[in-house]
């Protein structure tokens, strides 16, 4: 079983004390009792997954249909592209999108390290002032602008919205005793909401527009900048 002391000696870095508590309690496990690779006729959705289903794992359901925790095995075996300029940039992964693009941790210097999303081009945004913050912005942006295919894929056609509040709820039930109470609130809010409809999206309505909540929450200069973090 890979330690969080091996993670922090591999990557040179000491994790915020947030991610060492969901680390302990095990909450970034998205493998459960289960362990890589799974066996020969085993996958991760139709074994894996409703082990985890009723008290689910940091952002299961509210990291986004693209979102993946990486295990912590993935996080010591990361191997960082040749591209990358790690001599100036010290990245430390922790997620994956289904695109390849990668969060991580950002060792800038400063006193709380950033949350960044380096795209698989030479550019990396940053997304989230902390850990915390990064959690919170992922959960309040899955109550908005849920793709119509994406929804019916995992929810079909009969009541998807509920079915998918239903999960929301969970990852927040699991996450409340972690999560300052006011993220919490607020996320209780949007989870509430009524059901909006577009053309190609569903979302719930939400005192504020989702983007304009994150604004006025998160207070980061940096959020949505870019930078080239290659050599």
């Amino acid at each position: 079983m890979t330690t969080l002391a091996q993670l922090e000696q591999k990557h040179n870095y000491t994790f915020p004390a947030l991610f060492k508590t969901l680390f302990e309690a095990g909450k970034l496990n998205w493998m459960g009792d289960f362990s890589e690779p799974l066996e020969k006729g085993k996958t991760w959705a139709e074994n894996v997954y409703p082990t985890l289903k009723d008290n689910p794992p940091l952002l299961l359901h509210t990291g986004g249909s693209d979102f993946e925790l990486l295990t912590p095995q993935a996080i010591l075996d990361f191997k960082f592209p040749e591209a990358w300029d790690t001599n100036t940039h010290h990245f430390i992964p922790f997620a994956k999108t289904a695109e390849g693009n990668t969060y991580a941790f950002y060792d800038n210097g400063e006193d709380t390290s950033p949350i960044v999303l380096i795209w698989e081009d030479d550019e990396a945004e940053y997304v989230a002032k902390n850990f915390e913050d990064f959690i919170f912005r992922k959960m309040l942006e899955a109550a908005d602008d849920i793709d119509k295919d994406d929804l019916y894929a995992d929810y079909g056609k009969d009541e998807p919205m509920e079915r998918y509040r239903a999960d929301l709820k969970a990852d927040l039930e699991s996450i409340r005793p972690y999560l300052n109470e006011n993220y919490i609130s607020i996320l209780e809010k949007a989870y509430a909401g009524e059901v909006l409809e577009t053309l190609i999206a569903y979302g719930f309505m939400t005192d504020k527009p989702v983007k304009e909540i994150t604004k006025e929450m998160l207070d980061f200069d940096l959020m949505g900048e870019v930078f080239d973090h290659e050599g």
